[in-house]
């Protein structure tokens, strides 16, 4: 019995020491990002750091009453998702301007140095996420 109750006390000291072994693991593997989804009252520009961490960055943009992010062009490559509302991503192509209807579920992807602008229709909020260079 003493040898049953002590394998007992061992086996979950073990399980104890593997579940905090694996926790520690797992809070440095993932972060929940804290995205709204409600386009509420607020400033014309909201930006929302997200994640930030070595290269990559994550970031919420919130645009209100038509308000708009000038044209310019990042030197990495990023993924545009509409997260709320509606507005429009404009692209310039050569004498043209290629325009993207921006609404919930819409994902862009851009590579580096893309001239663009981004239009609220009449508020929009979007994810922007930038991918780091390649390691060379």
């Amino acid at each position: 019995m003493k040898n049953y109750l002590f394998a007992l006390i061992v086996c979950l000291f073990l399980i104890k020491a593997e579940y905090k072994a694996w926790s520690s693991i797992s809070e440095n593997r993932f972060k929940i990002l804290p995205v709204k989804t409600n386009l509420s009252e607020g400033k014309e520009r909201e930006i929302i750091a997200l994640f930030e961490m070595n290269q990559r960055k994550i970031v919420q943009l919130t645009l209100r009453n038509g308000t708009r992010l000038e044209s310019h062009k990042v030197n990495v490559p990023i993924l545009i998702q509409c997260i709320s509302g509606e507005g429009e991503l404009l692209v310039p192509n050569n004498e043209t301007i290629d325009v993207i209807k921006l609404e919930p579920g819409i994902t862009v992807s851009l590579e580096p140095d893309i001239l663009h602008e981004v239009v609220a229709k009449p508020a929009v909020s979007i994810m922007l996420i930038k991918f780091p260079e390649e390691s060379k």
